[in-house]
């Protein structure tokens, strides 16, 4: 099966659009559908859970939701940007975060 919507998707999301996705959440926080999913995840409980993200960005949904009481987070990378992503996360601040590549 040929999936157009991942064709290419190393040349889209790079370190350098990491760093700019990390920027504007640091100044405006999590983009609003972003936010309405961190609040019903957070509205179910998250304390003590482990968080499975698959190609998690730059975190915003795994910061969100450590800082709610989450216990954990896993972060799935399967593609190129995944990586960049998680070097952002790790400059950003530590967080009890594994990373597996999948």
């Amino acid at each position: 099966m040929n999936c157009c919507q991942c064709q290419g998707i190393e040349q889209v999301f790079n370190a350098k659009v990491a760093a700019r996705e990390l920027r504007a959440y640091r100044k405006k926080g999590p983009r609003k559908t972003t936010r309405l999913l961190i609040d019903a995840l957070k509205a179910e409980g998250v304390d003590g859970l482990t968080l499975l993200d698959i190609g998690g960005s730059i975190g915003k949904i795994q910061h969100e939701l450590l800082d709610a009481g989450a216990a954990r987070a896993l972060i799935a990378a399967t593609r190129l940007h995944d990586r960049a992503d998680l070097d952002q996360q790790a400059r950003w601040r530590p967080a009890p975060t594994e990373h597996a590549e999948a």
